[in-house]
């Protein structure tokens, strides 16, 4: 029965439109029910997800062939589509959870979160997606969802952040279809598996085309994604966004990003590996330098969170950039790698904006110096913030040390100019140790006089949960690294069914 291998997808598209239907019926004082029902539908398809992934990785083990491609090569439900899907629920159940305390006092609450499950929905499409007319629309569901959603309050900076983020995003839009466009009209073809069998056929006839086409889809995708320089919409639309949504954007909305970049160029254009990995290895370098460098002079968190936001795409990107690599196994070394930080980095990042959203709604400014004496005053908020802070700078014992580490062991088996990324990744990593460390500092070795305030319930939930996660990824990696490798493997099982892991 086809039905059952997207069970995911229907229990959140249900839940979206049901969220609409049940905000009619409820009076204005038990909006808060629609948060609670949005949780459930995310976790049950969380649980699928997860079930679905376990199921398929222990038949792979057993050799067993096992279906991934569905509606004529639409859609590859495959571990690596998996994996992605865990990512977005899980940011998406942290999000609505912190929310329902967050949003509490707003209107709207109807629109809110069914506006979330219509933006998991359309990530969780994209995962799948093996089509580039699929993958495009898939894109755009999300992409206006979370429009949306920036401008959720209605304020000045609200509107401000999703109009910005509303023309760029339709600006790499455009660029994505016309890169996509040259595409379909070299190879006749939207089914990205297709398009990697035809290409090798008319390389030598259309080859400025498909050049002009890498650099469109890597300008249109490095908007998505906030890579330099694409970056600048980032720090104005997690700055003025709501802190949750800041929290979803950053950890769900930049991931997409990279699954449409890792399935087009990765399977569709292997035979240009050597021109988009020289692209992706100097974006890599800029990326993560000059994200460092400003977050170093902000002195509002979540602008600074926003620039950090910026340097650990450069540290995923020099992941895909080593996939050119000829070094056997390297290429699973280096998406494995990739896809962990893109895991420990939505852990990190929607932690660390949750909590700052827990502390705006206690009316608690933004400004960095705001935060002196957070420690006393708000103890969980506090010392959460500060694991997740530690795991971004890649301290040890931390994810964030795992999944830095996996990828520079993929720049230093790569050898040769891939070390380079490496040893950026590593000076960069120590620089952003002095910015983390300075809202470390405000938080404990700061005076100040005040009450101890009263922690959201909900929200403290979601940080004390998620800083368990970064702390247990970084002390137990193994299933995590475990998961990721099967993720990489299947990516280039080319829909067979059947990973080999090397």
């Amino acid at each position: 029965m086809v039905l059952e291998h997207f069970y995911p997808e229907i229990i959140i598209a249900f839940f979206a439109f049901a969220t609409l239907f049940i905000d009619i019926t409820l009076k204005k004082d038990h909006k808060d029910f629609l948060g609670y029902f949005s949780l459930a539908g995310i976790a049950l398809a969380l649980i699928s997800v997860i079930v679905q992934s376990i199921s398929t990785m222990a038949s792979y083990s057993a050799g067993k062939e096992v279906q991934v491609v569905f509606f004529n090569g639409m859609i590859y439900n495959d571990i690596f589509a998996m994996f992605f899907k865990v990512v977005f629920l899980v940011v998406a159940l942290f999000v609505v959870l912190a929310s329902v305390d967050y949003t509490r006092k707003d209107n709207y609450k109807g629109e809110y979160y069914s506006l979330i499950l219509f933006a998991t929905f359309g990530m969780m499409l994209v995962a799948m997606a093996g089509n580039l007319i699929l993958l495009f629309v898939s894109l755009e569901l999300a992409s206006i969802s979370t429009y949306a959603l920036t401008a959720f309050r209605k304020n000045k900076a609200n509107t401000e952040a999703a109009m910005k983020y509303f023309v760029i995003g339709a600006l790499s839009s455009g660029i994505i279809v016309f890169g996509m466009s040259i595409l379909y009209g070299v190879t006749g073809t939207t089914n990205i598996y297709e398009i990697a069998k035809i290409i090798p056929h008319v390389k030598d006839s259309f080859n400025s085309a498909l050049i002009l086409s890498v650099v469109l889809l890597i300008a249109g995708f490095g908007y998505k994604i906030a890579a330099f320089p694409f970056h600048m919409w980032a720090p104005d639309a997690y700055q003025g966004a709501p802190s949750t949504i800041s929290a979803y954007l950053a950890a769900a909305t930049k991931k997409m990003g990279f699954v449409a970049i890792i399935r087009i160029l990765v399977i569709a254009l292997p035979l240009y590996v050597s021109e988009w990995s020289v692209i992706f290895g100097v974006l890599a370098v800029l990326t993560m330098t000059v994200g460092n460098f400003s977050a170093l002079k902000q002195t509002n968190i979540k602008r600074m969170l926003a620039y950090s936001s910026i340097a650990q795409a450069g540290y995923v990107i020099a992941a895909i950039a080593v996939i050119s690599s000829t070094i056997p196994n390297v290429k699973y070394l280096a998406v494995a790698a990739a896809l962990l930080h893109i895991l420990t980095h939505a852990l990190m990042k929607g932690g660390a904006f949750i909590a700052v959203a827990g502390v705006s709604l206690l009316g608690i400014g933004t400004e960095i110096k705001n935060y002196r004496g957070l420690g006393k005053r708000m103890p969980v908020t506090a010392m959460a913030l500060t694991i997740f802070l530690l795991s971004l700078a890649g301290i040890p014992f931390f994810a964030g040390f795992i999944s830095k580490f996996l990828i520079l062991a993929a720049t230093v088996h790569a050898g040769g100019i891939y070390i380079w990324l490496g040893i950026f990744l590593v000076i960069n990593s120590v620089v952003s140790i002095y910015y983390y460390g300075r809202v470390i500092k405000y938080m404990y070795f700061e005076d100040f006089h005040g009450d101890k305030l009263k922690e959201p319930k909900l929200i403290a939930t979601s940080l004390i949960v998620l800083a368990f996660l970064v702390v247990l990824i970084g002390i137990a990696p193994q299933n995590f690294v475990h998961f990721s490798m099967y993720a990489a493997a299947s990516l280039f099982s080319h829909g067979h069914g059947v990973v080999m892991l090397h």
